[in-house]
């Protein structure tokens, strides 16, 4: 029994290093893992209800799972998880910074893999999701992504992974898309694919958690100049306040929810009425308002 246990930990936190099967459970433990060591403190579970914290499909033999937190830095993190063995592995995740560092975006990640054969389909997208279009805002960080993906520390990945321009199906309103964003479209579910997009879910992770350190250090001293009337020559203004940064992560959700292909295809896993209740309770809640 007890290494029944230990093999489901294993699993839960990146897969048994013996396990061949194609999956993107090891890029769920290093964003969770890393999350938590760098933005844990103050962290509360959120409350997902039961109804959507676990859902399966057996005739189909899907299972969606999902959790979600905050912390003192982040606002909320919304992790989901769908295993269909051999058929389906999506992992998707947002994270959504706390308002207070108003210039911080949201770090998404949506890694796919469905279908079978030569009908199988991989998709790849690790972005930090912009909240305003102000071009001083992209240029605290884009610059960087672009320096990685073309030509820089991710370019192996990028010729690996087959790298390529996101279709205008989902991406035509580029609104909450970074022209940095590392889309690609592997031909292969291997092993190498497994490690080099973990590499590119990495990367981009540390250059979103170094843009967060730098958004809260900017909105503490744009704040304290401005309390004691210092001048604001030597900070860098930001561009978002707390209030209009809540009110962006809120539209993101929005249009989200009117434009991502996942709540279709949960509906032919779990029906219309859960997948739309998931959506909207769960997936994009800031839409809600």
């Amino acid at each position: 029994a007890r290494g029944d246990a230990e093999a489901t930990a294993r699993t839960r936190e990146g897969g048994d290093a013996g396990d061949a099967r194609f999956s993107f459970r090891r890029h769920e433990a290093c964003v969770r893992t890393t999350l938590r060591a760098r933005c844990g403190e103050g962290l509360e579970e959120a409350r997902v209800d039961d109804a959507f914290a676990a859902r399966a499909n057996a005739k189909r033999g899907v299972t969606t799972t999902t959790e979600a937190w905050s912390s003192r830095r982040l606002r909320r993190v919304r992790s989901t998880y769908v295993d269909g063995g051999e058929k389906a592995q999506i992992y998707n995740c947002a994270v959504y910074p706390a308002c207070e560092a108003c210039d911080a975006p949201v770090f998404g990640v949506d890694l796919i893999c469905v279908g079978v054969g030569a009908a199988r389909k991989i998709l790849i997208g690790v972005d930090l999701q912009p909240m305003s279009r102000d071009r001083d805002y992209n240029d605290a960080y884009v610059p960087k992504l672009l320096k990685l993906r073309d030509g820089g520390a991710l370019s192996a990945c990028a010729e690996a992974l087959n790298a390529t321009t996101p279709s205008k199906k989902f991406y035509e309103d580029a609104t909450y898309f970074s022209r940095g964003m590392f889309f690609a479209r592997p031909a292969l579910a291997n092993e190498e694919t497994m490690a080099r997009s973990l590499d590119v879910v990495r990367a981009y992770l540390d250059v979103w958690l170094d843009r967060l350190d730098e958004a809260e250090r900017e909105a503490e001293a744009m704040d304290g100049a401005c309390k004691f009337g210092l001048s604001l020559e030597d900070v860098r203004r930001c561009v978002l306040t707390e209030a209009s940064a809540r009110e962006a992560q809120d539209a993101h959700d929005a249009w989200q929810l009117e434009h991502d292909p996942a709540i279709a295809m949960f509906a032919s896993w779990y029906g219309e009425e859960w997948a739309r209740d998931f959506a909207e309770t769960v997936l994009f809640p800031g839409a809600r308002g």
